[in-house]
C-alpha cells in the first residue's frame, strides 16, 4: 500500500466549531444533505417494508436491491457532470447548479411515479424462479412498474449526490470542510429518518402511496437550497485539448490510484468488508415483521430511535479515527459486525420480545455508525487530493457493490436457510475481509 501521511485535522475549540455551523454558506448543506438522504430511505428500507406488507416474496424483495446500481456506477457520468455545461441554465444559475436543478426535478417526478404504483396491483410482473430448501421451484413475481420507478429514483438520487459533493468542495474552503461535511451528514440522516420511519408511520395511518407522495414533496427543500448556494466560478483553462480533457478526467485518476501497492487487493477488500452488513441489512425490516412487530413498533424502534443511535456511533467513530490506527479499527469493528450477526440469530429464537428488539437495534446501529465513520475515513485516506472527487466516486461505488448486487440474493438465502442460519451465514461473510485486512496490516506493520 502506498505510504501517505494521514494528516490529523486541525483541532478547533468548541466555540469556534459551533460558530462555523451558523455560517449560511455551511448551513445550506444541511438542506442539501436532507434532499440527498430522502430518496435513499425511500428505495431502501421503506420500500422493502412496503413490498413485504404487499405480500411480495422475500426473493423478490432481495431482487429490488438492484435498484441501487446507479450508486455503483455514478463515477461513469460524474466527469460529464463536472465538465459539460447545460445551455441557458448554466449561464443563469451556474454549471453545477444547473445540473443539480435538473436532477432534483427528475427526482421529484420519479418519486411521485413510484408513489403512483401499488406493488401488489402492478400490471406487469416478471416471473423469476428460485428453489426453496426442499429444492421445489418457487415462482417469484417482480412488480416491474414499481421496480422501474425505483430505479429512476436511484439514478436521479445518485446524480444529485455527485453534484452536491462537487458544490461542497468548490464553495467551501478547506478549513470549512469539517463543518460542511458534518452539516451534510446531519441533513442526510434526517432525510433518511423521515423517508424510513416517517414513511412507515404515515403508511400506518393513511397509505403507502400517499406517504411516498408526501415525502416526494419534501425534495422541494433541496430545490430551494440549490438556489441559495453561491457557486464558485471555475478557473480552469478552456483551451484544453480534447485528448487532455479525457485523460485528466478519466485516465489520470485511475492511473494515480494504481500507484498504491496492492491496490487490487484494496479494491477487493472494499467490496468484501461490506458483505456482512449489506446482506443482513437488506432483510432486517422483513425480519422484524416476521418477528411479530407492527409498523408503528418498527417505525419507533428501528426508524426513530435507531438513526439517533447511529449518529452517536458516527461521533464515536470519528473520535476513534483520531486516536488509533485506522486498519486496526476496521479489523476490530469487523469482529464486532460478526457479533452483531450472532445477536440477530439469538433474537430470531425469541419472537415478540420487545426487550431483545431494543437490544438488537442499539447494538446494530451504534456498531453501524462507528463502522461507517471509520470506513469512510479509510476511503478518504486512499484518495489523492488532486483526483479526490473521481477516486472517491469510484471507491464509494465499490462500497455500494455489496449493497446493490450481492444482497440481491439475501431474500433467497433467508428463505432457504431460515432466519437463524441466515444470520450465522452473514457473520461468516465477514471472515474473508478480515483475513485480507489482517494480511494488509502485517504488510503495513501497523
Amino acid at each position: 500500500m502506498k505510504q501517505k501521511q494521514n494528516r490529523q485535522p486541525k483541532r478547533h475549540s468548541w466555540l469556534s466549531a459551533l460558530k462555523g455551523y451558523t455560517n449560511p454558506r455551511i448551513a445550506v448543506f444541511a438542506l442539501l444533505g436532507f434532499s440527498c438522504g430522502l430518496p435513499f430511505g425511500l428505495i431502501g428500507y421503506a420500500l422493502a417494508l412496503w413490498l413485504s406488507a404487499s405480500h411480495i416474496s422475500l426473493a423478490a424483495i432481495g431482487f429490488f436491491a438492484l435498484v441501487l446500481l446507479p450508486y455503483n456506477f455514478k463515477f461513469l457520468w460524474a466527469p460529464l457532470v463536472d465538465r459539460v455545461q447545460l445551455p441557458i441554465l448554466a449561464r443563469r444559475f451556474g454549471s453545477k447548479k444547473a445540473w443539480l436543478l435538473c436532477f432534483q426535478i427528475g427526482l421529484i417526478l420519479s418519486v411521485w411515479g413510484l408513489a403512483s404504483q401499488a406493488p401488489n396491483a402492478n400490471s406487469w410482473f416478471l416471473p423469476w424462479t428460485v428453489s426453496n430448501g426442499d429444492n421445489e421451484p418457487i415462482r417469484a413475481l417482480i412488480p416491474m412498474q414499481t421496480y422501474l420507478f425505483a430505479l429512476l429514483t436511484a439514478f436521479f438520487a445518485a446524480s444529485q449526490d455527485i453534484v452536491v459533493d462537487a458544490l461542497r468542495i468548490s464553495t467551501l474552503s478547506k478549513e470549512e470542510y469539517g463543518e460542511g461535511t458534518s452539516m451534510y451528514q446531519f441533513g442526510y440522516r434526517m432525510g433518511m429518518l423521515i423517508s424510513s420511519a416517517g414513511v412507515v408511520a404515515l403508511a400506518s395511518r393513511i397509505s403507502w402511496q400517499s406517504a411516498y407522495f408526501g415525502v416526494g414533496c419534501l425534495i422541494l427543500v433541496g430545490l430551494f437550497a440549490t438556489l441559495c448556494v453561491k457557486e464558485a466560478q471555475s478557473k480552469e483553462s478552456k483551451t484544453q485539448s480534447s485528448r487532455q480533457f479525457w485523460y485528466e478526467m478519466i485516465v489520470a485518476p485511475f492511473r494515480d490510484f494504481t500507484t498504491h501497492a496492492h491496490w487490487y487487493l484494496i479494491l477487493l477488500f472494499i467490496i468484501l468488508y461490506k458483505l456482512c452488513n449489506a446482506v443482513l441489512g437488506r432483510m432486517a425490516l422483513p425480519f422484524y415483521r416476521e418477528m411479530g412487530f407492527s409498523n408503528d413498533q418498527i417505525a419507533l424502534v428501528s426508524g426513530t430511535i435507531g438513526p439517533w443511535i447511529t449518529i452517536g456511533g458516527v461521533a464515536v467513530g470519528g473520535i476513534l479515527v483520531m486516536r488509533y490506527p485506522i486498519l486496526k479499527l476496521l479489523f476490530a469493528l469487523g469482529c464486532v459486525e460478526i457479533l452483531t450477526s450472532v445477536v440477530f440469530g439469538i433474537f430470531s429464537l425469541f419472537p415478540h420480545s420487545i426487550t431483545l428488539f431494543l437490544i438488537v437495534i442499539l447494538f446494530d446501529n451504534i456498531v453501524g455508525g462507528m463502522g461507517g465513520a471509520v470506513f469512510v475515513a479509510f476511503l478518504s485516506g486512499l484518495c489523492a487530493k488532486k483526483y479526490a472527487a473521481t477516486q472517491y466516486a469510484l471507491l464509494s461505488s465499490l462500497m455500494m457493490f455489496s449493497v446493490s448486487v450481492i444482497s440481491v440474493y439475501s431474500g433467497v438465502w433467508a428463505m432457504q436457510m431460515g432466519w437463524m442460519l441466515f444470520f450465522m451465514f452473514t457473520g461468516i461473510l465477514m471472515l474473508p475481509a478480515l483475513c485480507l485486512l489482517g494480511w494488509l496490516i502485517k504488510k503495513e506493520k501497523i
